[in-house]
């Protein structure tokens, strides 16, 4: 399944890649993590607003020069750790509209499949968000 494939990759941002040429850099992200396809763009260009596991954007200048670090969507919340539970759910599900975040009890069992589509809001006793919630 494409989701498994994509996290068990490991790479889902390319910060060195700021200030590349954009065509190399997207051959380097390709190699890096072969289950996704980086488009390169122009800066300013309309595009889905959707959230892809297979899919970077690569934001280049006038010049073809990348200008911000290329990633796979926001799939990750590391601000939120110490929030309570569910209002982090909210923000992250205003932030990525294609998730649905679900807070959980620290120890409950859960599923152990990677999905596009869902975000484990892991909090303690007091409803206070533990680990940085991400997409999974």
């Amino acid at each position: 399944m494409l989701t498994e494939l994509f996290i068990s990759s490991g790479k889902n941002s390319w910060p060195e890649l700021v200030g590349a040429n954009g065509e190399k850099a997207a051959t380097v992200i390709e190699r890096e993590n072969r289950n996704v396809n980086a488009i390169v763009l122009k800066d300013g260009t309309p595009v889905t607003r959707d959230f892809r596991c297979d899919r970077v954007w690569v934001w280049v200048n006038d010049y073809g020069v990348v200008i911000r670090a290329p990633r796979v969507g926001k799939n990750s919340w590391p601000e939120l750790v110490g929030a309570n539970g569910e209002e982090a759910a909210t923000v992250i599900e205003r932030e990525n509209r294609n998730v649905n975040a679900i807070v959980l009890k620290d120890g409950t069992i859960v599923t152990a499949d990677f999905r596009c589509d869902r975000v484990w809001v892991w909090v303690n006793d007091y409803g206070v968000v533990i680990r940085v919630p991400r997409v999974g």
